[in-house]
């Protein structure tokens, strides 16, 4: 994606300290060297509100993924719909 001139980042409510173990324990054995981009910390739910995807009920924001132009004007939303993948 960099080549691309793209930026991949995941975002969750998690915290940094549980990303960094989930990355050290879990996703290295699946990714050699583990998480090949940026992963931040929604612990509020900020960003999930301003992307129009926090759950307010279970506290989490909702998967998806975002497309967002150099101008950060967002160009395709695809959230997750139970069942999908």
């Amino acid at each position: 994606f960099q080549a691309l001139g793209t930026e991949v980042i995941s975002v969750s409510v998690d915290s940094q300290f549980v990303h960094k173990v989930w990355n050290d324990v879990e996703l290295s054995k699946m990714v050699e060297g583990g998480v090949p981009f940026a992963m931040a910390s929604d612990s509020g739910g900020a960003i999930g509100r301003a992307y129009g995807v926090y759950d307010e009920v279970a506290g989490v924001d909702v998967r998806g993924r975002f497309l967002i132009d150099p101008d950060g004007v967002i160009e395709v939303i695809e959230p997750f719909v139970a069942g999908s993948a």
